[in-house]
Parts: structure tokens; sequence; C-alpha cells
């Protein structure tokens, strides 16, 4: 199923921004140090940026739009304090969503306190296509804090 279709479903929350345009997708594919997955690049065209409900820590999920993760990519502090590990996400708080590219194919999904360093890294998905089963979908645990 394609991700504009899944994350349609009535059964999940995603607020939508308009998808990357190819040219930006090329243009991460080119600047990234690592291979990315499909499904991230997928969800990018269908939504570049955006966020929605997270069945797993931390509970909500901001993608970053291409342009944004493009410039973490040169970022020094991230590079220098970070190795290792591919952003492209948060939750619109103090956490960060990243791809641990230290781990073999397929990456391990991870949640970072940047402030804490690289040895608060979490993680929430084995790979990133079971980390988007977990978007748009409301977390048990998220029901029963309400």
């Amino acid at each position: 199923m394609n991700l504009r279709d899944l994350l349609s479903q009535p059964d999940r929350t995603w607020h939508f921004k308009p998808g990357a345009t190819a040219d930006e997708i090329e243009a991460l594919v080119t600047r990234s140090p690592v291979e990315l997955p499909d499904r991230l690049l997928e969800l990018l065209a269908t939504s570049n940026g955006g966020e929605g409900e997270l069945a797993a820590e931390p509970l909500w999920f901001c993608l970053d739009p291409v342009r944004e993760i493009i410039e973490s990519i040169s970022d020094s502090f991230l590079a220098e304090f970070f190795p290792g590990y591919f952003f492209f996400g948060g939750n619109g708080g103090m956490e960060r969503i990243a791809l641990d590219v230290r781990s073999g194919v397929p990456r391990e999904v991870v949640m970072i306190d940047p402030i804490a360093g690289p040895s608060s890294a979490v993680p929430i998905a084995p790979s990133f296509n079971e980390f988007v089963q977990a978007i748009g979908v409301t977390s048990d645990d998220s029901e029963n804090d309400a």
C-alpha cells in the first residue's frame, strides 16, 4: 500500500504537507552519506514535513522537510556529537528521531535527546518499514495517560 493511502486511513492521524519534488528527493539522495530507506523517500515525496500520532515513543512524530534533513547532514554539531545517526524528524519538543546508521540494514529507528547525547538513544522500531506502521496511529499508552 502506498503511504498516502496508508496515512489517510480513518484510524490514523497525519497532517500532510505538500510532497517533496523529484529534484528535492534527488538532492537528498545525493547528499546523504548512507543509502536511505525507500519508504523514507516515499514518505517525503508524499508529505515533505507533516506530523501526527506515533504508536511508539515519543508518541508524536514531526517529519523534517527535505531541506532541513539536508541541512542536518552538514551540521557540524550533529557530525561531531552524533556520528552514526541520520536525523529525519522529532516530536516537536526535545526528542529527535533518527536512523542508527551504525547498525546494519535495515537500519534501526531511534529516539534521541540531543541534550543528553548519543547515550540517550532508545530504539523505537527495528526498521523504517516497521516505523511507518506506527505513524498516524494512537498509542495505547497515550490513551491511558488521558
